[in-house]
Parts: C-alpha cells; sequence; structure tokens
C-alpha cells in the first residue's frame, strides 16, 4: 500500500488493533449498505472510521471494516458514542420541531386573524347577515349553504370554499382587500 493510502487511513479513520480489512468507497456507497455487506453493525463501521453519516462518504476513500472479534470493551464505546450522536440528533430535531411548530402556530394565528378580519368585514360577526342571495356570517351564496343556515354549517362551508379557492384565510384577505368580496 502507499504512504497516500496510509495517510487516508489514518487521515479519515481511527483504525482499531482488530482491524482486518480496508476498502476504498465506491460512487453510491452508503455507511449501510457496506456494513450489510461486510456484515458487521454500523454503529461498529461508524466507530471504527470516525465516520457519522453517509454526507461524510466520498467515492475513493479508504475505510476500515473491523473484524467481528471487538471485545466488551470496544462494544461499551462504541455504545456511549452511539448513545451521544443519539441524544445530539433529538436534541437537534426538538429544536427542529419546536421551530416548525412555531411557524405552525404564527401561520394559524394569522389565518384566524385574517379569518375573523372578513367575518367582521362581510357581516359584523353575524350568521343571519343577508343580502340578497349572500347569507350569513361570511356571506356565502345560499347555493353554496343548501338550506342549512346553522352557524356550525356557515363554518365548515367557509373553511371549504375559502380552501378551495384561496388556499387559506390570508390569501382570501388579500383578495378581499384588493376587490372588496373574496
Amino acid at each position: 500500500m502507499s504512504f497516500a493510502g496510509l495517510l487516508s487511513i489514518y487521515r479519515n479513520a481511527t483504525v482499531d488493533t482488530n482491524a482486518n480489512t480496508v476498502v476504498t468507497v465506491k460512487s453510491g456507497d452508503t455507511l449501510e449498505n457496506l456494513s450489510d455487506k461486510y456484515n458487521v453493525f454500523m454503529s461498529v463501521l461508524e466507530h471504527a472510521n470516525g465516520k457519522y453519516s453517509d454526507d461524510d462518504l466520498l467515492a475513493g476513500d479508504q475505510i476500515v471494516i473491523p473484524d467481528n472479534n471487538n471485545d466488551a470493551k470496544d462494544d461499551k464505546k462504541v455504545q456511549k458514542q452511539h448513545s451521544t450522536k443519539s441524544n445530539k440528533h433529538h436534541s437537534t430535531s426538538k429544536k427542529q420541531n419546536q421551530s416548525q411548530t412555531s411557524a405552525q402556530s404564527e401561520w394559524n394565528k394569522a389565518n384566524a386573524e385574517a379569518k375573523a378580519w372578513i367575518s367582521f368585514h362581510e357581516s359584523t360577526n353575524s350568521y343571519t347577515a343577508q343580502n340578497g342571495r349572500y347569507y350569513g356570517r361570511y356571506q356565502l351564496d345560499s347555493s353554496y349553504l343548501n338550506g342549512d343556515y346553522s352557524p356550525a354549517n356557515q363554518e365548515r362551508v367557509a373553511e371549504q370554499y375559502v380552501a378551495n379557492r384561496y388556499g387559506s384565510w390570508v390569501n382570501a384577505k388579500q383578495h378581499w382587500v384588493s376587490n372588496n368580496w373574496y
């Protein structure tokens, strides 16, 4: 093996004394398919090579495939590192979920405000307001309500109407502001 090859192994891997195979990564290789191919746990493969994601694998990299005779001490090290990695990933995922939940909450708030704005401007929030063939809190065409003028049906039909026509109450409000109707 050339000096450059050895340097690549040491640059990209923590070599265990038990390691018995060095493999050159090919295009399309992943840690998962290499662990399957060589019958090695993925966590052991990651530990032996210091790689924690497929994003780190590049065609031409050389990785160590450890033999299956790891002692219990090495297994505990791998489990501890896997646990730490898992906790970091969980923490990152939790932050991302909180951010997504916050954004969703803001979106829901904006839609609720737009819905209330339209309701006020259409009927001053009255479920019995009438204007020709338009009826109720959202001044829907009477034919949309199919003879059921109950508040629950008005809400349901208004939600369907806005979702189908505008996609959101925010978009419906923008249309109303531009055209004086939605």
